[in-house]
């Protein structure tokens, strides 16, 4: 009998920039785009309600994407694949970038008054 460890997906740097163009487009589709713009209205500028109803939506998306790339699709493996994408991040300025886009879908800009 052969005991093995827990998978761990082999995600390489090429798997990390398709999985964060997978994602920016799964944001700008127009399956999550209209209910997306909805719920940041509807939170407007409180950085709370931003979190209780978008935060959710942007979680289940990721992981619906991620999930094609051998992680979980649950918050674990959204954590797991976030972990490997900024180990990328210092290697490549183009995973850099695109991290940052995909990062905004989740973190709304902040309003500098």
């Amino acid at each position: 009998m052969t005991w093995t460890m827990a998978f761990e997906p082999e995600f390489t740097l090429a798997d990390a920039k398709s999985a964060l163009i997978a994602l920016l487009n799964a944001f700008q589709s127009a399956k999550y785009q209209t209910q997306l713009e909805a719920l940041r209205a509807e939170a407007g500028d409180d950085m709370i309600k931003q979190m209780q109803i978008v935060f959710p939506v942007v979680a289940k998306i990721q992981a619906e994407v991620i999930h094609r790339y051998g992680f979980s699709a649950d918050g674990e493996g959204v954590i797991q694949f976030m972990q490997h994408v900024k180990l990328y991040e210092r290697e490549d300025p183009e995973i850099a970038r695109l991290s940052l886009l995909v990062k905004s879908h989740s973190i709304p800009p902040m309003d500098s008054r």
